[in-house]
């Protein structure tokens, strides 16, 4: 029966305020939107974020331009093996693909949607020359295993960390642990810009290739041809010089006043997520047949970027809830069933597949209400008790 058609409760939701439009404002008047003392203030401060300093951060457009990069700071290429989740995001499997180097699925847990040691280490092979990581909603996956193991066996590990904004694995931030990793700052994202991402390298010197890449493959410390005017009046400002090919795929300042804005919220959205998260487990866990998402037995905390119910019931319990103005999906549908990057002698992902049959995502953001979450509760409720 529908209760609500009229009501919406979106799966993802931005949260901005006048504060972020201020900012925006300043940048304005300021007359130099593009990159500038605003991005270099939104690294600076993201890097606090995460222990860490300016020289391992970077930001740029997209966290798919970032997962690009990857093949670029690794030399990804022919006879190279990638090993990658196979729920992770499709730029993952699209940039191996463009590189020339071979795609590896490996399967994940059916319950936590993570990957574990035990997931890839049989596909190892002198040919493997790095794995993709995935802190699936935000909950971390173990990481000491995967860390030890691949450090042995002198593999990149890269962390796709576009949903742990504020994860921790035994007290230090997600994203670095490995030699690489990036968080998205896209529409949906609980730090939103619009669109954006940072960057994280364990080397610095990475990093220092990287911005190269990213603008134009200019020296990292080619001055703009105003900051050489404003040194000397003589002439030839205006040469330069290209050390390699690159692209421009810079963050602005415009973007980056909203991300300082949103940074210094990311506490307090954090806290309403984690109060949300609660609630659906108090409200949930009396339903016989369906499983809420498993707390990792390790220190851990948690971005609370998804939350996820699982049951045999899935898709009639998604149109339900759908037909009662609530979005909710499945993330993230898995890549060895897409065609482009299928190929011969694929193993079986059991608990991918379990995963894809029965899981669903359900809405949190820190804009909801408590009186949203428990009507989906009812719904849920009504739907599995039929």
């Amino acid at each position: 029966m529908v209760k609500n058609v009229t009501r919406k409760i979106n799966l993802f939701q931005p949260c901005l305020g006048k504060e972020e439009a201020a900012e925006v404002t300043k940048v304005f008047e300021s007359n130099w939107i593009g990159k500038g003392p605003k991005t270099s203030q939104f690294e600076e401060n993201f890097a606090l974020h995460l222990d860490s300093t300016k020289e391992h951060v970077l930001s740029t457009t997209s966290c798919t331009e970032a997962i690009f990069l990857t093949s670029k700071i690794f030399d990804f290429g022919q006879n190279d093996e990638i090993i990658v989740p196979t729920n992770s995001f499709p730029s993952v499997a699209s940039s191996i693909l463009e590189s020339g180097a071979k795609i590896v699925f490996c399967d994940i847990d059916s319950r936590s949607l993570n990957v574990e040691l035990k997931h890839f280490e049989h596909l190892v092979t002198e040919n493997t020359k790095a794995i993709f990581i995935t802190h699936y909603g935000g909950y971390p996956t173990d990481m000491d295993d995967i860390m030890s193991f691949c450090s042995t066996h002198n593999i990149k590990v890269i962390e796709d960390s576009a949903c742990a904004i504020s994860s921790r694995y035994k007290g230090k931030r997600c994203g670095t642990f490995g030699d690489m990793a990036f968080w998205s700052f896209d529409a949906m994202k609980t730090l939103t810009t619009g669109d954006g991402a940072m960057i994280y390298f364990k080397d610095e010197n990475d990093r220092t290739s990287a911005s190269e890449w990213l603008y134009l493959g200019l020296p990292a410390k080619e001055k703009s041809g105003l900051d050489k005017s404003a040194d000397d009046n003589s002439a030839g400002w205006w040469e330069f010089d290209i050390t390699k090919p690159g692209r421009r795929a810079v963050m602005n300042d415009i973007t980056a006043a909203i991300g300082l804005v949103q940074l210094d919220k990311v506490p307090s959205f954090i806290s309403r997520r984690a109060e949300i998260d609660s609630l659906y487990r108090e409200k949930l866990s009396t339903i016989n047949d369906l499983l809420l998402p498993p707390k990792p037995d390790f220190d851990y905390e948690s971005s609370f970027y998804f939350f996820w119910v699982q049951t045999e019931k899935r898709d009639e319990l998604a149109k339900f809830l759908l037909a009662n103005g609530v979005y909710c999906t499945f993330r993230y549908w898995p890549l060895h069933k897409v065609d482009l990057f299928s190929y011969d002698n694929m193993p079986e992902f059991s608990g991918s597949e379990k995963a894809t049959a029965t899981t669903l995502n359900l809405p949190i953001h820190q804009s909801m209400s408590n009186e949203d979450v428990e009507y989906i509760c009812d719904l849920i409720h009504d739907f599995m008790s039929r």
